[in-house]
């Protein structure tokens, strides 16, 4: 056996004992501490290693037999009954310590050990993964039970809602192109349902937990997340019950749309990574003038609206909710049917149009139809930057409409100020695309 690749198991593993031991240590653990973990993992590594040296194929360095399961099997069952006797001493009538701490740390060492183990089998990268992970998991333990406790049941219900659209329908979603031009492949279509869910889950909780206390600002940049036509809804409202906050409602929205077109960036890059370069700068300036915009609107107004009034969130709906992915997934099946259709009769002034229309109610659906065509070679990168640009504002001049029609004319002209960077920037990167392009038609 090779002594140096031996003693860097070994030390590897002391490395990762001596990280959760440090955490144990500092939370003052009465069970395992930082002498302990290290040993553990040792143990841990000094079984694999001696299931190694009993292994029938010596060629692989991470082969173990029958017996070296069995020896790594005694070592757990070993450290198992450390655990047990060392809480029935606790636990002793003669005990300082008799009530019961809950069972952290007895996990943390049966994890560690089987850390030890798979650092002594050479996969360190994995061991010392695990052994961090832990140390994490242990040093986070107020800051989640504070998160914990700011959850309310619709939050929770939230997140089992997404683990039942993940976990439980998609893998048994079939991998197979079907319908018109068959344009339909339920398993990735699927899989775009949980990737843009996921997004919006991650902006609704956060959005839930923050926005009654956030200012306007924050809560905007969380409800883009979700939703920025929502929070376009309820900014419009909050600024036609009260004048007064319009100069900090436009602001907001125009983060709100930003938001919108950095999802849009981050579903590109998702769907379509080999052709994402061609697409994301067109998107990036699009993007950029959107945020000067929005800067500019917050130094002009004359509100502070880093604490202006939260937000409501009753137009932000549970975007894990069955319906919702359905709903979704029913959208995104028929914008991608239109597409590659329109491709089929219209050509590049097919997919324009149906950009344009899709951009009035949703612009995941249009971006991922468009990035994924682009991925598969169907559609040049060129003209699914100049769609996907399309849909962007014709979705932004929609939130300008729906501002002025639900907040009133002060709040329409505010934000028209801030979006006209932004518009002008469009129009003018649709228009390069079209000089500039080599050639802008349909592969």
């Amino acid at each position: 056996m090779d002594l140096p690749g031996v003693f860097l198991d070994l030390a590897i593993a002391v490395a990762g004992g001596l990280l959760v031991g440090l955490q144990r240590e500092r939370s003052k653990s009465e069970l395992a501490g930082i002498r302990t973990f290290p040993l553990i993992a040792i143990l841990g590594a000094l079984c694999a290693l001696l299931a190694r040296a009993t292994a029938s194929f010596p060629t692989d360095a991470a082969a173990v037999g029958v017996p070296g399961v069995m020896l790594i099997a005694s070592g757990f069952v070993a450290i198992s009954i450390v655990i047990l006797t060392g809480n029935l001493v606790r636990a002793a009538p003669s005990s300082k310590h008799p009530e019961s701490h809950g069972v952290t740390t007895e996990v943390a060492i049966l994890v560690i050990f089987s850390s030890g183990v798979l650092i002594g089998l050479h996969m360190h990268a994995v061991g010392v993964a695990v052994a961090a992970m832990t140390a994490v998991l242990l040093h986070l333990k107020a800051s989640l039970h504070r998160f914990t406790k700011s959850l309310t049941d619709d939050d929770v219900r939230a997140v089992m809602q997404f683990a039942v659209i993940a976990l439980i329908i998609f893998p048994v979603i079939p991998d197979r192109a079907m319908g018109p031009y068959d344009a339909i492949n339920p398993y990735k279509l699927w899989l775009m349902v949980v990737l843009v869910t996921g997004i919006s889950l991650c902006g609704y909780v956060a959005l839930r937990i923050f926005g009654s206390r956030a200012g306007t600002l924050l809560a905007a940049f969380l409800g883009g997340l979700v939703s920025s036509t929502a929070t376009t809804v309820s900014l419009s409202r909050l600024a036609k019950s009260d004048g007064r906050l319009a100069g900090s409602a436009a602001p907001a929205i125009a983060i709100s749309n930003s938001v919108m077109l950095a999802r849009v960036m981050v579903l590109v890059f998702v769907a379509a990574r080999e052709s994402a370069m061609a697409i994301l700068p067109a998107l990036g300036a699009l993007l950029g003038a959107s945020i000067v915009g929005a800067a500019a609107g917050v130094l002009a107004s004359r509100r502070n609206v880093a604490s202006g009034e939260a937000i409501p969130t009753e137009n932000q709906k549970n975007p894990t909710e069955l319906k919702s992915a359905l709903i979704f997934a029913a959208l995104f099946a028929a914008v991608q049917i239109l597409v590659i259709g329109g491709k089929e009769q219209f050509g590049r002034a097919g997919i324009f149009a149906i950009a344009a229309l899709s951009g009035l109610t949703d612009m995941d659906a249009i971006t991922l139809s468009t990035a994924g065509l682009a991925r598969s070679g169907e559609l040049l990168a060129t003209n699914a930057a100049i769609a996907i640009v399309i849909a962007a504002l014709v979705n932004t001049v929609v939130k300008l409409a729906i501002a002025g029609a639900m907040g009133g004319r002060s709040l329409a002209i505010r934000l028209s100020a801030i979006l006209l960077l932004p518009l002008v920037t469009g129009v003018a990167v649709i228009v390069y695309f079209f000089i500039a392009g080599a050639n802008p038609g349909i592969s």
